[in-house]
């Protein structure tokens, strides 16, 4: 009951935390190794995308929380008199909820944690049943807390669990970047909750098969949680690496599902999809022909690359003369994996329609990819804004350093030619070459 081993649990989780926020990747691009790349953000990259509602800490929480319930039914059924376990089980399905309802989203949506409890903007059926069960929980704590009896006695795990899950439980986003460290206290605190439940268990059966029995349901049990969990917090993110760009004009996502659309376009109302991918070669994402339909069936305009229009400036300004049209809003810019290709185009979007600075635009590129981007950023941005915005590259800090940067390389030169491209017909295409794939 007194070892230390829980406490070097959770003191290994400073390991990854730590490593995040202080190495810098440094590695060559493959494609292009003379192209120096720099890091715009003042922390590492993959730091800012952990912090992410939704991302990788967050989907930790969802599997330490799913074992936090299954731990606490085990010891309900399994202990009698039942003591605090049911209080136990409550807290867990608390965190689980919690776990799985990412905040805050990013195109607007109220979404389904605890917090809409007291949002007005929220619907009032959603907080009528955020409230019953918050009563319904409170009720079980408040009636079962003999922890003596249930057997849980490491008080010290009970005690750093509700210190180190309280930050984001309150909304403290801590320092930049925000909810990195409060998401790490998080999972810590559910993984500190999990062992002291878990060191409270009862014995196991003596028979083999029942003990056999009794890990298949509790593996059985977890897995259908963290499905559960995963499922919840997809409908708080329907489209993978969804961003809002200017709310109500453009938003930025990967490759869509069939129910992600129909999800997404039910709160946004898309008019028109740019797909920046071209799905006309061998890469194809088989998704496309769903994202076609759900567009047709729909009536949106859907502009989608072809491989001819492979370093097409004019269809570069096509896209951004679409983008500027109120008639197109609100419009879905995408790739297959919005690592490259999207974020690249919006960053010339929000510098060229905007007027952001370049800095801030990669560090915006580096903290939604979670890593710097590919060469070949740089030398389309190189090319792209000395001809669209020569004098604001030139003036721009951040734009000489890019200059700077793809001076090593000679990239091709876009190509002007003309291509009879009508933008109010679906159909019209990016160039694959004017961003990173």
């Amino acid at each position: 009951m007194r070892a230390p081993w829980p406490w070097l649990v959770l003191a290994s989780l400073l390991v990854p935390a730590v490593w995040h926020v202080v190495d810098f990747p440094d590695d060559p691009d493959g494609e292009s190794p003379e192209v120096r790349r720099p890091t715009f953000s003042p922390l590492p990259p993959p730091a800012y995308r952990l912090a992410e509602p939704g991302d990788t800490l967050d989907r930790v929480a969802i599997y330490a929380a799913s074992a936090c319930v299954v731990v606490a039914g085990c010891g309900l059924a399994r202990r009698r008199p039942v003591g605090a376990w049911p209080s136990a089980l409550a807290l867990s399905i608390a965190a689980w909820w919690s776990a799985s309802t990412p905040s805050p989203t990013f195109d607007g949506w109220h979404g389904l944690g605890w917090s809409n409890l007291g949002s007005a903007s929220a619907p009032p059926g959603l907080r009528l049943g955020l409230g019953i069960g918050v009563c319904g929980l409170v009720v079980i704590i408040c009636r079962y807390r003999d922890f003596a009896t249930a057997g849980i006695r490491r008080f010290d795990l009970l005690a750093a669990a509700a210190i180190l899950v309280a930050p984001k439980l309150v909304g403290l986003a801590g320092p930049a970047p925000a909810g990195y460290w409060p998401r790490w206290a998080f999972d810590a605190g559910l993984i500190a909750l999990g062992l002291s439940l878990a060191i409270g268990l009862p014995s196991p059966p003596r028979s083999a098969r029942a003990r056999s029995m009794v890990v298949g349901a509790i593996a059985a049990g977890w897995v259908i949680l963290v499905l559960a969990g995963i499922q919840v917090s997809w409908l708080h993110r329907p489209l993978n690496r969804l961003r809002t760009v200017v709310p109500g004009r453009i938003y930025l996502s990967a490759m869509p599902t069939y129910r992600g659309l129909e999800i997404a376009h039910a709160r946004h109302g898309f008019k028109t999809i740019v797909n920046l991918f071209p799905e006309d070669t061998p890469q194809r994402s088989p998704r496309w022909p769903d994202e076609q339909r759900f567009a047709r069936e729909r009536g949106i305009r859907l502009v989608a690359a072809t491989s001819a229009d492979k370093d097409s400036a004019a269809f570069l300004d096509a896209t951004l003369a679409i983008a500027r049209d109120p008639a197109a809003w609100p419009i879905l810019v995408h790739c297959h994996g919005s690592m490259d290709r999207s974020p690249a185009w919006v960053g010339l979007y929000r510098f060229l329609e905007q007027g952001v600075p370049l800095g801030e635009v990669l560090r915006e590129i580096e903290g939604h990819r979670g890593y710097r981007p590919k060469a070949s950023v740089t030398l389309l941005y190189d090319r792209v804004l000395t001809r669209l915005a020569p004098e604001r590259y030139r003036a721009d800090p951040d734009g000489r350093v890019l200059h700077a940067c793809a001076a090593a390389a000679s990239p091709p030169t876009l190509t002007d030619t003309p291509r009879s491209l009508e933008l109010p017909r679906a159909g019209a295409s990016m160039p694959p070459t004017t961003t990173n794939r």
